[in-house]
């Protein structure tokens, strides 16, 4: 026992160091990746690696002096700057720890998917928020609260008519219940889908900071498009959306 322990201390607590440390930096790098805050984390790195070679291989003293006093502050800098990040990263955990997601019965799946092609078919645009683990209601707040039956109808009527007030928010769909529509989803800051429109911004922004899977039809191609995990899918088919529902889209991130 006493040699267990004796290379545990040498040898595995260092090992397992490494990797917790490995996990953390990679997925703070798959939260930031393709937004505004890569940069800064990068920029972190760097001050992080000139207090490091100043102070112990250089041995200057007015710069390390300089730096270690702005790392005494660097915590609520860091808090304040990267507080979206912060949030989207405990969030995702959070769903990782808790996964009795419940699922839409097929009668309502069905109802969703002919109202999508309805929907990509006329190129009318819809945009269909549905609910998992992680709690929609403070994006409900912003539309028009129904609490209605998924219906097919209710989806068109709502997203067919260009000049109807909820047509441009999103529908939430939360316990097989339409709770609101016309709501304000957060855009996505993502540099990589500028040549998208404000709907698929809106989905992957969503996507971001929380686990919803987010139903997109463009109103100019009427493509099918999904938003998951902070990942955007185009150009899905109807059997693939359908697979993506049934399973909160956990089919997504195998791929």
């Amino acid at each position: 026992m006493e040699m267990f322990a004796v290379f545990y201390n040498l040898y595995i607590s260092n090992i397992l160091d490494i990797l917790i440390l490995m996990l953390i930096f990679y997925r703070i790098i798959l939260v930031v990746q393709g937004t505004r805050a890569i940069q800064i984390f990068i920029g972190i790195l760097f001050i992080l690696g000139l207090t490091v070679i100043s102070r112990d291989i250089l041995h200057l003293k007015a710069l390390p002096w300089l730096l270690d006093n702005f790392w005494l502050v660097a915590v609520v800098i860091f808090a304040v700057i990267f507080q979206m990040e912060i949030r989207n990263f405990l969030a995702q955990v959070g769903s990782y720890l808790w996964v009795s997601k419940s699922k839409i019965k097929d009668s309502y799946v069905t109802e969703i998917i002919d109202a999508v092609e309805d929907l990509s078919a006329s190129m009318s645009g819809g945009l269909i928020a549905i609910e998992n683990e992680i709690g929609l209601k403070n994006f409900t707040k912003t539309g028009v609260l129904l609490n209605a039956d998924i219906s097919r109808e209710l989806l068109l009527s709502i997203f067919k008519n260009k000049s109807a007030p909820l047509h441009d928010g999103a529908i939430i769909v939360s316990n097989a219940r339409i709770i609101s529509a016309g709501c304000v989803l957060p855009l996505s800051h993502d540099t990589n889908i500028k040549l998208f429109g404000t709907r698929h911004r809106a989905a992957l922004g969503l996507s971001e900071v929380t686990d919803a899977v987010v139903v997109i039809v463009s109103e100019e191609t009427g493509r099918i498009s999904v938003a998951y995990d902070g990942k955007l899918c185009g150009n899905i088919s109807l059997s693939k959306l359908r697979e993506i529902i049934n399973t909160n889209g956990e089919v997504l991130r195998t791929k």
